[in-house]
């Protein structure tokens, strides 16, 4: 009995040069690690801002309760956030 000598599908070899140790996650993992990196700047960002003002990220984000002066504290933390995140990330 023949077998079939027609081959289908991927080639057995590639004409191409291997980069060695190249991963397909190459690009994912270093965007993974720059988010990483920038939550832990924000935590430090966030960490640092006047009690009233942690407090008012925490209730808009965390759900926690409203603190006093909430509206305007948030603000104030935003924009304080904002100014020091201009800094630190890139």
């Amino acid at each position: 009995m023949k077998s079939d000598s027609h081959k289908l599908g991927y080639p057995d070899k590639v004409n191409y040069m291997s980069t060695g140790g190249y991963s397909a996650n190459v690009f994912d993992d270093m965007c993974d690690k720059a988010d990483n990196d920038n939550v832990q700047t924000l935590d430090a960002i966030i960490d640092s801002l006047p009690k009233e003002q942690k407090k008012a990220i925490y209730a808009r984000y965390l759900k926690e309760k409203k603190p006093m002066y909430y509206e305007k504290n948030l603000n104030l933390a935003v924009d304080n956030l904002l100014t020091m995140a201009d800094k630190r990330i890139y």
